[in-house]
């Protein structure tokens, strides 16, 4: 939280990358009345802030569900607007960006592309009431380096913010979404406790992704991604286990299994599928959007919305294909095993069906996610 200038923007989001949560951005919650007030100037009254301060906790009670930690980005200038948030998210901590009038200043005048008067940042600094001595507040002298603000906020976390009570813990008993956890990119602990919420603020990310957002979370998605997993494990352990003991009867005893090389690849087409559907659920299938990316946010949606009919349409038309094949394979054996051939158009048929699921799921969420702002929109915060 802070005023504008605080740089809010870029430490935001290196918080929830140190952390490992997810991040909300409050600005993409406005009412479009909103946006318009403050693109003229005009900051908003506490009448005006009342839908948004609602969806934002709407937003942040979906994150308790979907039981992952997060980073709320949102100015909260007014402690009647930090209280309403506490209400919503008891243990909430705040991570105040204190600056000077000044440095505000020189920082929302040196914006390129940015409308931003010098009367709204008046009447920031006219708002703003500090949070210093609310509890499960840290005020960060936002003047330092970035990267000094950032080990700030994230030692006061895991020390004082729960996050190194709950480093002690077991974590192999903690369930994991891999989609909405990276740990390994930065050593953060993600955790589900309401005292481990950060509200900062965030617009763009400062290294590339290397996954795109899940297409759903919550702990189905991680019974999903279990059950999918430890199958993908025990499919390649089996494969390994064939053909080397193939290998082993052959260059050592003169002999071999002659089923070997055919169930490897009945377990080779199991593996395929079921990555490819547990894949698409985290988002970690590839997409080329050079092009795409460089659309207007509505064409955009367009864009996505047609390129996932195509692939519920296309998954659908492989499932049938999937499913016919079935039928037709329970007639006929594999010529050394003599498994039905049905047995390998099983993973093709219900990956296929999942994939035209987790589509028709993902062409939901294209018009119901709000799309990222542009830099000099998002930054528009009157508060």
């Amino acid at each position: 939280m802070g005023v504008s200038g605080s740089g809010k923007t870029e430490t935001s989001h290196a918080v929830a990358d140190a952390l490992g949560f997810r991040h909300i951005e409050a600005d993409h919650f406005h009412p479009e009345e909103n946006v318009a007030r403050m693109r003229a100037g005009t900051p908003l009254s506490d009448a005006d802030r009342v839908e948004w301060l609602q969806r934002l906790v709407i937003e942040m009670q979906r994150a308790i569900e979907d039981d992952v930690g997060f980073v709320l980005a949102c100015s909260a200038l007014k402690r009647r607007y930090r209280d309403l948030l506490r209400d919503a998210v008891p243990g909430l901590c705040f991570a105040h960006l204190s600056i000077d009038y000044e440095t505000a200043i020189q920082r929302v005048g040196g914006r390129a592309g940015h409308f931003m008067p010098i009367s709204l940042v008046d009447s920031q600094f006219a708002t703003l009431e500090s949070p210093a001595g609310e509890p499960h507040v840290l005020v960060v002298d936002a003047s330092q380096p970035r990267e000094q603000v950032l080990n700030e906020i994230t030692r006061w976390m895991n020390q004082d913010g729960g996050l190194a009570i709950n480093a002690n813990e077991d974590l192999s008993a903690a369930p994991l979404d891999s989609a909405n956890k990276r740990s390994g990119e930065h050593g953060g602990q993600r955790s589900s406790e309401p005292s481990n919420m950060v509200n900062s603020l965030d617009v763009e990310p400062k290294g590339a992704e290397l996954t795109t957002h899940a297409i759903y979370g919550g702990k189905f998605a991680q019974g999903f991604d279990r059950i999918t997993d430890w199958l993908m494990a025990a499919l390649l352990a089996f494969m390994v286990i064939v053909v080397f003991s193939s290998v082993v009867l052959r260059y050592a005893f003169g002999t071999g299994w002659t089923g070997a090389e055919e169930l490897s690849r009945l377990a080779f087409v199991w593996l395929v599928f079921v990555g490819v559907a547990s894949s698409m659920r985290r988002g970690e299938l590839m997409a080329f959007s050079m092009i795409r990316d460089r659309f207007p946010h509505l064409l955009r949606r367009l864009v996505d919305s047609v390129s996932w009919i195509m692939v519920a349409v296309a998954s659908a038309l492989a499932a049938m294909g999937g499913w016919n094949q079935m039928q037709f394979g329970w007639t006929i054996n594999s010529p050394v095993v003599g498994y039905p051939l049905a047995v390998a158009m099983v993973p093709v048929a219900a990956s296929m069906v999942a994939l035209a699921v987790l589509a028709l799921i993902q062409l939901v969420n294209v018009w119901r996610r709000q799309p990222p702002l542009p830099i000099a929109e998002a930054n528009v915060t009157a508060d």
